[in-house]
């Protein structure tokens, strides 16, 4: 759904076309999909995306793929740019069906920024059209962050989550909530299972892994955000952090102070 004044994608013939945007924090997009599927890089800021099935966190440096045809809706934690690469939806069926947050390699990262500085008249036959293929054909080839949230529908279950998601420090065991909300552990346990694809204590971890990354791009402290989630200290957040994402928090805290660009140094646009 394009924003009035902007170019539709959905318009084009051309193998991929590129975007930049800026979003104020709090802008919400409501439901919407699109024709062609979207990589959306975030260079500064934050970014959720939310579907049926759950709720994706992207952080600067990182990507959200946006299948062709996915209803999702998209919010900004904080204000936030992006560059969009848009890919034809004939040329996606290669690509990830369900949406995910991807850590870009160099290469990505380069070819999102040149798509935009092709433009939108590029001849079919050139060396741009040639470099988009090169850019689909890297959307598949990278690896995924670890910063999606399910949702299950039971109504058992989505007690549980929505009192987590309000409350992230609770510490209550899967049997405890049992007790709460009337079911046996075995069958809550099973709900989680069934209905996200995790445990319970691994659907916690995700949790705490998406609300770690927003409460740092605000500018939280590693300690701020350990004792916010309920850790007994800054160590043990950070060991989790570091093993799910595969680097400290402190990068994170440093990431919010400017806008991250292709290098890694401070983005122009």
């Amino acid at each position: 759904m394009p924003l009035a004044g902007r170019r539709d994608p959905d318009r084009s013939s051309l193998p991929v076309v590129a975007e930049r945007y800026g979003y104020p924090k709090g802008q919400r997009i409501p439901e919407h999909s699109h024709r062609r599927g979207q990589l959306m890089f975030v260079t500064s800021g934050g970014l959720r995306v939310q579907t049926r099935r759950g709720y994706w966190t992207i952080p600067p440096g990182r990507a959200c793929w946006v299948p062709c045809g996915l209803n999702h809706i998209a919010e900004y934690p904080q204000a936030a740019e992006l560059a969009v690469a848009y890919v034809r939806a004939d040329l996606c069926e290669m690509l990830p069906s369900d949406c995910r947050v991807l850590n870009l390699g160099a290469l990505l990262r380069e070819l999102v920024i040149a798509a935009y500085d092709f433009g939108w008249d590029y001849g079919i036959d050139s060396h741009e059209a040639r470099a988009m293929l090169v850019l689909i054909g890297e959307i598949g080839r990278q690896s995924s962050a670890p910063l999606f949230i399910p949702e299950g529908r039971d109504n058992r279950l989505r007690r549980v989550t929505a009192f987590l998601h309000r409350h992230p420090d609770d510490k209550r065991s899967l049997e405890e909530w049992a007790s709460q909300v009337g079911a046996s552990a075995r069958t809550l346990a099973r709900l989680f299972r069934s209905e996200t694809g995790l445990s319970f204590s691994q659907w916690r971890q995700q949790l705490h892994l998406t609300r770690a990354v927003e409460m740092l791009l605000e500018g939280a402290s590693v300690t701020q955000v350990a004792y916010a989630l309920g850790y007994a200290s800054p160590g043990s957040f950070s060991a989790m952090f570091a093993r799910s994402m595969g680097e400290p928090p402190s990068l994170y805290c440093r990431a919010r102070h400017g806008a991250l660009g292709v290098d890694g140094q401070e983005s122009l646009y």
